[in-house]
């Protein structure tokens, strides 16, 4: 593969942070998409650099927080600026909850639908365009396994598993339609039922 220039959403630790130093150290351009780079994520970049700098690799930190508008369409902006072009958006940010169900309130429930499933609209309509303008591109959402099934205690957080699987499937394929891609709904509910962790769609 060619070398991409990559934005991760949430990778200021866990999968995001790994995922980030594994396509860095493969050769790519990777942006690594946080929140509060100059607050509490400050450590985490003075991370992301460091590895940067010991590996030899292009590996950025990026001010992005996906709970915010303004906030995504500014980090997106400056990606581009800064690299030339954007060739692959990984959703990878969200919040765990644990508990049952009936214990969370309407508020709390909308916050985490807000920060796990919307989220991604906000990245998605900041990036897009300009993928569309390119003619070419990749989106990846990270998923689980477990939303199609799990235990009481993470219902909630399945539950933004299941809605980010659905907006996938069910939305950005034919969004994807006038880029010529007829099959890419077919392939879409193929990797749905499959229950595959990840689900990438190609733009062009």
């Amino acid at each position: 593969m060619s070398k991409q220039v990559i934005v991760i959403t949430g990778a200021s630790s866990g999968f995001g942070a790994l995922t980030a130093r594994a396509l860095a150290k493969a050769g790519h351009t990777v942006c690594a998409g946080m929140r509060a780079t100059e607050g509490r994520n400050a450590p985490a970049v003075a991370d992301a650099a460091e590895f940067a700098r010991e590996n030899n690799v292009d590996l950025r930190s990026v001010e992005l927080d996906v709970a915010s508008d303004a906030s995504v369409v500014s980090g997106i902006a400056r990606i581009i600026a800064d690299a030339g072009r954007l060739d692959v958006i990984i959703h990878n940010a969200g919040h765990m909850s644990f508990g049952p169900a009936e214990a969370f309130t309407p508020e709390q429930f909308a916050e985490l639908f807000d920060i796990n499933v919307l989220s991604t609209q906000r990245v998605n309509r900041a990036a897009l365009p300009y993928l569309r303008r390119q003619g070419r591109g990749l989106v990846v959402w990270v998923s689980s396994s477990s939303s199609r099934g799990g235990t009481p205690p993470l219902s909630l957080a399945l539950f933004r598993r299941q809605g980010g699987d659905g907006f996938t499937c069910r939305l950005l394929c034919r969004r994807a339609y006038p880029l010529g891609h007829r099959d890419l709904d077919h392939r879409a509910r193929r990797l749905h039922q499959g229950h595959q962790p990840f689900r990438p769609f190609r733009l062009a």
